[in-house]
């Protein structure tokens, strides 16, 4: 598997398709390759294996817990039922019903909680943890032209001021970056998106609104109103866009 290690203004970036595989497909011995525009030196590789490790740990925990997403289901819905019921006929109260059902869903949700913490915890979890942090150890650098490319076009955005930014954004007038692989273009873009998906959970929403709207200056407005909330990283999101054209 990728990983795109990004140097710009304020820090690294680590890019990865982690969050969207599943449980199955990064219990085998997986192995990762950290593309870079140059040799990383000691911090930056630390930095890397960092979040590898966070982004693996993340990925194998929600794949863990979508797999047994329906036998807590059951389980949590098996407590509420006789929780309910014995609270219906042991417990007698002024009003029926709605003390029966808070403390039913109350147990239903400490269940849930709790299956769900086991499966962090699980000896799966710490095994498959232990072989993939030994793969991030023994990961191939691998020193990419194109992601000095993309470095280079990052650094460029930098000239221009928030608003030009959001001008060309909402015009589709944005540099071309030029000299990338389809494929490299198609599998970086694709870890970018997923990247900025968890820094902004209506980033899909901005990505639509930009393709259909076709009034530029509100769209201009509504990229730097975004970006005043901290919401949205305009380089991010122009950098995504030049990936993608």
């Amino acid at each position: 598997m990728d990983v795109y290690f990004m140097r710009r203004r304020g820090g690294p970036v680590v890019l990865s398709s982690l969050a969207d595989e599943d449980f199955t497909s990064i219990s085998r011995s997986e192995t990762f390759r950290i593309v870079v525009s140059s040799p990383l030196d000691e911090m930056e590789l630390q930095t890397a294996r960092s979040v590898l490790g966070q982004e693996v740990h993340r990925s194998l925990i929600s794949s863990l817990q979508d797999r047994r997403y329906i036998p807590r289901l059951i389980f949590s819905s098996a407590v509420f039922i006789i929780l309910y019921l014995f609270l219906s006929v042991a417990v007698p109260d002024p009003i029926p019903v709605i003390d029966e059902i808070v403390f039913s869903l109350l147990g239903s949700l400490a269940l849930w909680i709790i299956l769900s913490r086991s499966d962090e915890k699980s000896s799966l979890m710490r095994k498959m943890m232990e072989v993939l942090e030994l793969s991030i150890e023994n990961a191939e650098m691998v020193v990419s032209s194109e992601m000095q490319t993309v470095e280079e076009y990052y650094e460029a955005l930098y000239s221009f001021t928030p608003l030009a930014t959001a001008h060309m954004i909402a015009t589709r007038t944005l540099p071309q970056l030029e000299g990338l692989l389809p494929s490299f273009a198609e599998n970086l873009s694709a870890s970018l998106l997923l990247c900025l998906e968890h820094a902004d959970r209506g980033f899909r929403r901005t990505l639509k609104r930009i393709e259909n709207d076709d009034d530029t200056e509100k769209t201009e407005r509504f990229l730097i109103h975004q970006m005043t909330l901290g919401s949205l990283d305009l380089l991010d999101l122009a950098l995504y866009i030049s990936l993608k054209n």
